[in-house]
């Protein structure tokens, strides 16, 4: 195992910040109309925004695989939306877009809505209001209608980025598990690519759990999570984690992917389970799970042309 880690921390440390651009500029230029596209493992495993606005050319190239510089298509695609946004996509998809999905098997698109249980997400939003602020708005909602709810969005959007991926770690777990499992999974038959609307906040919150489980640095982690404001500007307007919205959010306060976003939320982990890998093994993505991750990578990128 030892030998494991130091041959991923070596690969990790062998991308440096030049040819992280350089794959990136790559796969942004040959596949254009996906957005906010990169490389979580480069060969194994991919992120992105929706796929629902391709081009033919494009489509083409994904199904094939061929900006891979390998052979292998992609096996797995993940889909983290809830379902009514994955109903809107559908209604706009693209030629291309349609000719992607019509192309894979029913195995090969998996659906994993990470903000399915908005009940959760919103007991936990109401749980970090000061008790004050939520004891008034419980006694105003006896006289105004989702008082709470309302106190609830200005409380989440005072907290930003960093309280909003707080809140989703802690109500999303279940989902978190499942997507990862399905990674590890999948990558046994081939390139994984999992992705939301923006591919920002929950493919964001995704990558970097993975990317933890492989022992990449906080730097790494970072600088990959920031390229998303660069690369979708001023799409990024709406958070990715739109699929929650119960229409009360002003979802302005979410733009873009500033570093400090991702920082505050490694630190908040930190803080709360001690590390990265405990808060996964907290969520039943136990150690021997993220050692099965870190050992499958391993093996895959060997046998790598």
């Amino acid at each position: 195992s030892d030998i494991i880690l130091l041959n991923l921390a070596n690969w990790f440390m062998g991308i440096t910040l030049l040819n992280f651009f350089t794959i990136l500029a790559v796969c942004n230029a040959i596949v254009s109309t996906v957005k906010n596209f990169r490389p979580v493992v480069p060969g194994l495993i991919y992120r992105s925004a929706t796929l629902d606005k391709l081009s033919v050319s494009d489509a083409e190239q994904l199904l094939q695989g061929t900006y891979f510089n390998n052979t292998s298509p992609f096996f797995t695609v993940i889909d983290l939306r809830n379902s009514d946004e994955i109903k809107k996509g559908v209604k706009r998809r693209t030629d291309g877009s349609k000719v992607f999905y019509s192309s894979l098997r029913e195995s090969q698109s998996v659906h994993i809505p990470l903000l399915h249980n908005v009940d959760a997400f919103w007991d936990e939003a109401i749980s970090r209001m000061d008790p004050f602020e939520r004891t008034k708005a419980t006694l105003e909602s006896a006289f105004k209608r989702g008082a709470l709810d309302r106190a609830a969005a200005r409380h989440l959007e005072c907290g930003g980025l960093p309280l909003l991926y707080s809140v989703m770690l802690v109500s999303s777990g279940g989902p978190m598990v499942t997507a990862l499992n399905a990674c590890v999974k999948s990558l046994d038959q081939g390139p994984v690519i999992f992705h939301c609307e923006k591919g920002k906040d929950r493919t964001g919150l995704l990558a970097m759990l993975i990317q933890s489980c492989l022992r990449a640095n906080d730097v790494d982690i970072i600088e990959a999570y920031s390229l998303s404001g660069d690369l979708i500007g001023d799409e990024g307007a709406k958070t990715s984690a739109e699929g929650n919205n119960n229409g009360m959010i002003d979802w302005g306060y979410f733009r873009g992917s500033p570093a400090s976003a991702m920082q505050d939320t490694l630190q908040w982990i930190r803080l709360r389970h001690g590390s990265v890998e405990a808060y996964l093994d907290n969520i039943m993505f136990s150690y021997a799970q993220q050692k099965d991750l870190r050992e499958k990578c391993e093996v895959l990128l060997n046998e790598t042309p």
